[in-house]
């Protein structure tokens, strides 16, 4: 079982592959305080606070990545910090005995969560184990009277309260998740169903820049959310590429239970490309790179079956970023119709759950290109995103090389009068 292997790895050192490949795929980024990243962001990001230098932080990623690989303790890691900052000269702040463990085992703890989310959230354990229980670790010299309070707390895994109180939940916190399956929450637990999720208090936490934000209670501030939930975003969109529309769908609503997880998904794929081509379309130079941004829901994967008679080759949305600049264009004299960018972010949600589809039609022949229509922001025009289903494109493997791949491409967003689309010998209407 997957526990399991989590924990032989623990006892025996050795690296455990889930927890080292999501720190391996992590970039390094120049930070001055620990607020610079915060959350979900640090799936995708290594950070040291105060470290800015390129060369620094990639030696003391090396110290952080030798540790969860299984080759050294808190004090292997501190005598590679003590040469780290010898060699670089690096004025850090806090104590050294501190400003170590924090590194150490801030990036022990997430990645180890990291990799437990993965496994929880693979569709098979769900469907095995769709429990998930809060575990108190009782090794933590303080520990925090909330976090006992949880302790063996079980609840649904797509309940919304892992939302923000999937372990780690503070500095220090080693706090873990077990799955359990229908089975042993009534013959080991004794119970008939999930238990009651804990009403969620918050306080008021206001920032070094004045803002205010709301921490749940018993939650340090900065770790209310779950930690490799936007990597396995990541990592679902990769697999359900290749599979079936249905299979991909449901693998991605399993995992991505609320449309909130799925903003995570957006923030990493989607909206870093929005944010540096929407400026200046017109001379933003495309790499081709192709990206998967988003899915379809089962319910749309569904409808547009059902209604056509033709079977999608994927649910996933991808796009290059050539054809991100043909639909953030400015259109001259119709710049009025160009899509803002607050309504562009989000793209990605608009096309998970639309409110109306429709297949465009050519000489009474169906076309596979979708328009899928949702409210835009402002709640009174409508968007649309075109996208041209099961389109063939060359993407790249994990190794670099060329693969032919059918998708789901986004190849326009704008705004449109639904009274435009009140024309059978152009559009049909599926949704």
């Amino acid at each position: 079982m997957a526990d399991n292997a989590a924990l032989l790895s623990a006892i025996f050192k050795q690296p455990w592959q889930p927890q080292l490949d999501y720190f391996r795929q992590k970039l390094s980024l120049s930070t001055e305080q620990w607020t610079d990243i915060m959350k979900a962001q640090h799936d995708r990001s290594f950070v040291v606070a105060g470290a800015m230098a390129s060369d620094l932080l990639e030696d003391l990623r090396q110290a952080v990545g030798k540790a969860i690989a299984g080759g050294s303790t808190l004090a292997d890691f501190r005598r590679d910090f003590d040469q780290i900052v010898a060699t670089h000269g690096w004025d850090f702040k806090g104590g050294r005995n501190w400003r170590t463990r924090v590194i150490y085992q801030t990036n022990l703890q997430t990645s180890y969560a990291a990799g437990r989310y993965q496994q929880l959230t693979d569709p098979d354990m769900l469907k095995v184990r769709p429990y998930w229980r809060y575990v108190h670790s009782d090794s933590v010299l303080r520990p925090r009277p909330q976090h006992q309070a949880w302790s063996g707390l079980i609840l649904r895994a797509d309940d919304p309260w892992w939302k923000t109180h999937y372990p780690p939940n503070g500095w220090g916190c080693q706090c873990t998740v077990r799955a359990v399956s229908l089975q042993e929450l009534r013959d080991k637990y004794g119970k008939d169903g999930a238990d009651t999720a804990p009403v969620i208090q918050t306080r008021r936490v206001e920032q070094d820049d004045g803002s205010v934000v709301y921490v749940p209670d018993g939650i340090d501030f900065g770790w209310d959310y779950a930690p490799g939930q936007a990597y396995v975003g990541k990592l679902l969109l990769d697999k359900a590429a290749t599979t079936s529309a249905r299979i991909g769908a449901d693998a991605i609503q399993s995992a991505v239970n609320n449309i909130d997880a799925l903003d995570k998904i957006i923030q990493e794929r989607w909206q870093p490309l929005v944010q540096q081509i929407y400026p200046d379309p017109a001379n933003y130079r495309p790499t081709k790179q192709r990206f998967h941004i988003g899915a379809l829901s089962p319910q749309l994967v569904d409808s547009i079956e059902q209604a056509t008679g033709e079977s999608l080759a994927t649910a996933v949305v991808s796009v290059d970023d050539s054809e991100v600049k043909h639909a953030l264009r400015d259109t001259g004299a119709k710049a009025d119709k160009r899509i803002a960018l607050d309504d562009a972010m989000q793209t990605v949600v608009g096309m998970w759950e639309p409110e109306r589809v429709y297949q465009q039609v050519n000489n009474d022949q169906p076309e596979p290109v979708y328009l899928v229509v949702w409210k835009a922001q402002d709640g009174q025009r409508y968007m649309k995103a075109v996208i041209n289903a099961n389109y063939r494109v060359k993407d790249k493997d994990q190794t670099g090389k060329r693969i032919p791949l059918q998708t789901n491409t986004l190849t326009t967003l704008g705004y449109v009068d639904l009274r435009d689309l009140n024309n059978p010998a152009m559009y049909r209407r599926i949704i």
